[in-house]
């Protein structure tokens, strides 16, 4: 069934972030259906097949049209959520493999996060964390997409991650339940970002971390000297990569099993996902596990 997946090079191809959202989520919602696992989107709604009396604006178009059956959402997930995504646009996520960023994978998970939230009536928000915050604030209504979007177009990774006190200003203590995703390469000078995971998820709220990394970043798949840059600091490191290459992965396999240990303590959920994996495979997986998770 993995072919019906869209790799990253291929959505390079495509034109807009709304073409690109609609091609991830279509392909996500098509990846549910042929699993045989009912419901869609942040919340995971429940569908039951409709009866005469049930309002009509609650009947599923997009399951009707490929099932030739009708299905509506059932009432206890109608209550409006705030989806709010916190994309890290500093300079380190400017890393490339195989023709594509971090930045590039990080944008289009964004947009069809919010495209996904939107069509399930979701308030969607966008907040861009570099040296200074540019931010969307969450809202519902039908022009919400289309500001996401263009800001997400115009968005250039450059700087560091800001400072503290200017993430404090984007705290809120919201009578409507939020959820909050961190979508970031995780490359930090002090602990900056983890931080601000501990204080969004401290709001009682649920946070989610979806961690970028390269396969080549993983693995370190290097041949020879090698120069690498810190894209924040300019900084250029030049090593052997054949001599290098068992240090560097056991330095990378512990900080990924402390952030993963990290997270867990404060009860945030984290999902890793490699930059050359196709999105509505990575999606699937990772919404179809978070269903399984105790409520």
């Amino acid at each position: 069934m993995t072919s019906r997946y869209i790799s990253p090079k291929t959505l390079a191809t495509l034109k807009g972030l709304n073409l690109i959202a609609k091609t991830v989520v279509d392909g996500f919602m098509l990846g549910l259906h042929q699993s045989k696992r009912s419901g869609a989107g942040l919340e995971f709604s429940e569908y039951r097949p409709y009866q005469i009396g049930d309002d009509l604006r609650r009947l599923d178009w997009k399951l009707v049209a490929r099932s030739d059956k009708f299905f509506v959402r059932n009432s206890e997930v109608e209550t409006s959520i705030a989806v709010r995504i916190l994309l890290d646009a500093s300079a380190s996520m400017q890393h490339e493999e195989d023709g594509i960023t971090k930045f590039d994978y990080a944008r289009w998970l964004s947009a069809s996060l919010c495209y996904l939230a939107h069509q399930q009536g979701d308030a969607i928000g966008l907040y861009a964390v570099q040296n200074c915050i540019t931010h969307v604030p969450a809202h519902h209504d039908k022009n919400q997409l289309k500001k996401i979007f263009s800001t997400l177009e115009t968005l250039t990774p450059q700087g560091r991650w800001a400072e503290q006190t200017q993430l404090e200003a984007l705290l809120s203590r919201s009578k409507r339940r939020e959820i909050t995703i961190f979508i970031s390469d995780m490359n930090e000078h002090a602990d900056e970002i983890v931080s601000a995971l501990y204080a969004y998820s401290r709001l009682k709220n649920e946070v989610l971390l979806f961690h970028l990394v390269g396969e080549k970043e993983l693995d370190f798949n290097y041949k020879g000297e090698v120069e690498f840059e810190d894209l924040e600091t300019g900084e250029i490191v030049k090593v052997n990569a054949e001599t290098a290459k068992a240090q560097y992965q056991t330095a990378m396999r512990n900080r990924l099993q402390t952030l993963e240990k990290s997270m867990q303590a404060e009860q945030i959920a984290c999902q890793r996902f490699m930059i050359q994996e196709p999105l509505d495979d990575a999606l699937r997986k990772f919404l179809t596990a978070r269903n399984r998770l105790p409520k």
